[in-house]
Order: C-alpha cells, then sequence, then structure tokens
C-alpha cells in the first residue's frame, strides 16, 4: 500500500493556499472604510477653522491632504460649510463605490484561486492515480 500521507499534505497546502488568500483579502476589504474616515477627519478640521480670519490660508496648507476634494472646498458655490457637506457627500459616494468594487475583486480572486487549486490537486491526484501501483524491482518474485 502507497503511503498517503505526501499527497494529504499536498493537498493540505492547496487548501491553506486557498484560506492565506482569504487572509490577507480581508484586510483589503477596510481600506475604503480607513480612507474615508481619514477624508472625513480632514474635512472635520477644514470645518473647525471656517470661521477664522485666515481660513483661506489654512485651506491651501491642507490642499495637498484633501487631494481632489481641494478644489471644490476652495472654489465650490456657497460658504464653505456648505462646500464641507458637498465634500462630505462625495467621500460617502467614493467609500461606497470603492468597497463594492473591492469586494467583487476580493470574492473573484478568492473564486479563481480556489478553482484552480481545486484543479491542481484534482490533476495531480489523476496522475498519480494512472501510474503502476507496485513497480518490480528485479523481475524475481520475492522471496521468503
Amino acid at each position: 500500500m502507497r503511503s498517503t500521507g505526501p499527497w494529504i499534505a499536498f493537498l493540505t497546502t492547496l487548501f491553506a493556499l486557498v484560506g492565506l488568500c482569504g487572509l490577507f483579502a480581508s484586510y483589503a476589504t477596510s481600506i475604503p472604510l480607513e480612507r474615508a474616515a481619514a477624508r472625513r477627519a480632514l474635512l472635520e478640521q477644514v470645518l473647525a477653522f471656517s470661521d477664522a480670519p485666515d481660513a483661506a490660508e489654512r485651506l491651501r496648507v491642507l490642499a495637498p491632504r484633501l487631494d481632489s476634494l481641494a478644489e471644490p472646498l476652495m472654489t465650490g458655490p456657497g460658504t464653505l460649510p456648505e462646500r464641507v457637506v458637498a465634500a462630505r457627500t462625495v467621500v460617502l459616494d467614493e467609500q461606497q463605490r470603492e468597497s463594492v468594487s473591492l469586494s467583487y475583486r476580493v470574492r473573484l480572486m478568492l473564486g479563481v484561486i480556489t478553482v484552480l487549486a481545486a484543479g491542481l490537486g484534482a490533476g495531480i491526484l489523476n496522475l498519480v492515480a494512472r501510474s503502476p501501483r507496485d513497480q518490480p524491482s528485479t523481475g524475481a518474485p520475492p522471496s521468503m
């Protein structure tokens, strides 16, 4: 009888590969939430100095960190608090779109990795099943 230990270890490795992909992917799903939280905190900073006499200068200092929100906050219509409310809406919309997109890609990746691991395992086990089970070493009958 053949030893099945190496084959069990091989299949365990394939399952572990899928599990590790899922584990690492679970960290990616929090990125849109963390990004939106950081941007909302930055918008709170902008709102905190909206009544300050040097608000425009402070906004220019924060512009690199505001990224795509900087231009609408500096030159958009309405008062600064109204522009901050509009920017919060943009941040929320981006978070939702990024979350949906990332979730889809994570599920697709896990599905593809699972199918590939199962196919590889089945293919190798199929090759093993086709190989001769007992290969005679000398052609002579075994002695007792």
